[in-house]
């Protein structure tokens, strides 16, 4: 009985307790969010559940990288190419794809329930 009652606690109790205590609040991650800062031509795009821009800074045309490992960016990866320009200014909570004859804008929006 004592078992049962310990894998109980476990998951109705510690789990969510524990889960919450790891889970980055929207006020928090909106900060994380407009401290991400990325002026990028891009060259060469790489990552699978993150996503990695390798290209050009466009005002002094200087090698770069751009890096995030959150699944903000990721998402939209299908949407840059080679020769795009991906912008992420600080303090912004949106990120823009720029394309020969389109721009693309994304907002971040907190997911949390």
């Amino acid at each position: 009985m004592l078992g049962v009652t310990t894998v109980f606690v476990t998951i109705f109790v510690i789990v969510p307790a524990l889960s919450s205590y790891f889970m980055e609040d929207c006020k928090t991650a909106m900060e994380r969010v407009k401290k991400q800062k990325c002026k990028i031509r891009v060259e060469s795009i790489e990552g699978i559940k993150s996503l990695k821009l390798k290209g050009t800074i466009p005002e002094s045309i200087q090698p770069c990288e751009c890096y995030d490992n959150g699944q903000w960016w990721v998402s939209y990866k299908d949407e840059i190419e080679q020769g795009d320009y991906f912008i992420k200014n600080e303090d912004e909570s949106y990120l823009e794809i720029i394309k020969e004859d389109t721009l693309i804008r994304h907002e971040y929006i907190c997911s949390q329930k």
